[in-house]
């Protein structure tokens, strides 16, 4: 992802991000002007019908680049509040997809950001708009399992870059 890889690795085992999670997705991002970005391929294990992307997974994509905009970009961990997911066109296994989050708009207490997947060639594959809160991080540690410390260098590292 070159130099503008975010440094921050989550400290947890989330299924998109964490490279502990064996069967996860092992995503990871680079800044952009107002969000993030990931170059991905996803394996058939994670098809619906053969071939394409479980649209569960194209969901759990969408939401990841909303949620690394915002650790990335404003340095806050927040939790989504609700997601409209259009499906545009197959997204097929086995190619390389990028991933996309842009910021929309964002407070003290909540956020608006627009996730992509695009193909390689850069046809629009599906795209989300979601809604975020930003919770005190005390309560996310908590939720999370995470010393609050440990959230805190996480988001520091990620706006670093």
């Amino acid at each position: 992802m070159g130099n503008n890889e975010v440094q921050g690795h989550w400290p947890g085992s989330c299924f998109g991000c964490s490279s502990r999670n064996l069967q996860g997705l092992h995503l990871r991002f680079s800044h952009t002007e107002e969000g993030c970005v990931t170059s991905c391929t996803i394996p058939d294990t994670y098809c619906g019908f053969d071939g394409l992307v479980h649209g569960g997974i194209i969901a759990t994509l969408l939401d990841e680049a909303a949620g690394w905009s915002l650790f990335s970009r404003i340095g806050r961990l927040g939790v989504t509040r609700e997601m409209t997911t259009r499906y545009l066109k197959p997204v097929p296994t086995n190619s390389e997809l990028r991933v996309e989050g842009t910021i929309l708009s964002h407070d003290e207490r909540s956020a608006v950001v627009r996730s992509t997947i695009h193909a390689a060639d850069g046809t629009l594959l599906a795209e989300g708009d979601s809604s975020w809160a930003f919770p005190r991080l005390g309560r996310i540690a908590a939720l999370a399992n995470v010393p609050e410390g440990t959230l805190q260098q996480f988001l520091d590292d990620c706006c670093r870059g």
